[in-house]
């Protein structure tokens, strides 16, 4: 995630560009000023969702030792191990082991939310400083490549979706060799509900797993949208979160489409069509926001 701050005339007229060929605003992650990091203690105890013999992390799969990977960050026990598997994995072989939708999607989600957490404890420094190099740094070391977070959330998760196109634009054929091997065929909604970069904003941080990835996505997208979205009825509106709107393609583009979202989720009730409107994001630097789902 990047904002707009202090970039001048060469990235306006970039944005400018990409507005006119997506038929939409072009919108960044931002915020203004110095954040504090605070941490979430009431989450701390969230059950354990994955426990691998740590002697034998050479024979899980991979899908396995992300989720393992993001329990061990949020327990904090040492992951040494899994940091030196992940970067000496073999490109191809890692390529052919994330051969469907479900263990793509659980792999780089743990990869993204483990390494946040990891990061963010061990030097927030960057993050304080400035999030933009942060987020664009090339600091995880995975399968040969030194790669960033928005490499793993635009370029893979979103499928080379171009940053500030709001997800209109997708230059995948164009993009670099490590997303090119690994990026999404489609783009799951529900990964923005998944993703957490550290902000007080974020949704909590879950160790998914493959045999119920699909079902932990959906209650995380439920127990995230169920404490964010505000229904206003004297007004008529509906308050839902700034990820709604700086990514607007993936949500199906139009309030319609977001509405239905909001309902199939419980967030809005059936029977109102209320006007859309967007919360403002809270990038206070929070870690240890953690939740655990029994399914």
């Amino acid at each position: 995630m990047e904002d707009l701050k202090n970039s001048g005339w060469p990235l306006l007229i970039i944005i400018v560009t990409i507005t006119v060929l997506a038929g939409g605003v072009a919108v960044s992650c931002s915020s203004d000023g110095e954040k504090d990091m605070s941490k979430n203690k009431e989450n701390k105890s969230a059950q354990r969702e994955a426990q691998l013999n740590q002697n034998k992390l050479a024979e899980a799969s991979y899908a396995d030792l992300s989720s393992d990977f993001v329990d061990r960050v949020i327990h904090d026990q040492p992951v040494d191990k899994h940091l030196e598997i992940f970067k000496n994995i073999n490109a191809d072989s890692l390529d052919a082991a994330l051969d469907t939708p479900r263990k793509r999607l659980t792999f780089w989600i743990n990869v993204y939310n483990g390494y946040t957490q990891h990061f963010l404890k061990t030097d927030p420094s960057l993050y304080k400083k400035d999030r933009n190099a942060y987020f664009d740094k090339d600091q995880i070391e995975i399968a040969g490549y030194n790669v960033s977070f928005n490499d793993i959330e635009h370029g893979i998760l979103r499928k080379g979706a171009t940053i500030w196109s709001k997800g209109y634009i997708r230059v995948r054929a164009f993009r670099e060799d490590f997303v090119q091997k690994y990026a999404m065929e489609t783009v799951d909604y529900r990964i923005h509900f998944a993703l957490n970069c550290g902000a007080a904003s974020c949704p909590p941080v879950v160790a998914y797993r493959e045999d119920v990835v699909a079902e932990q996505l959906n209650a995380n997208s439920r127990f995230y949208l169920n404490n964010q979205v505000k229904y206003k009825k004297d007004e008529n509106v509906v308050m839902v979160p700034a990820l709604m709107s700086w990514f607007s393609a993936d949500f199906g583009g139009d309030d319609k489409e977001k509405r239905g979202i909001l309902r199939e989720y419980d967030a809005l009730s059936e029977g109102v069509d209320p006007e859309i409107k967007y919360l403002d994001y809270d990038w206070t630097m929070k870690i240890e926001n953690y939740k655990s789902y029994g399914v």
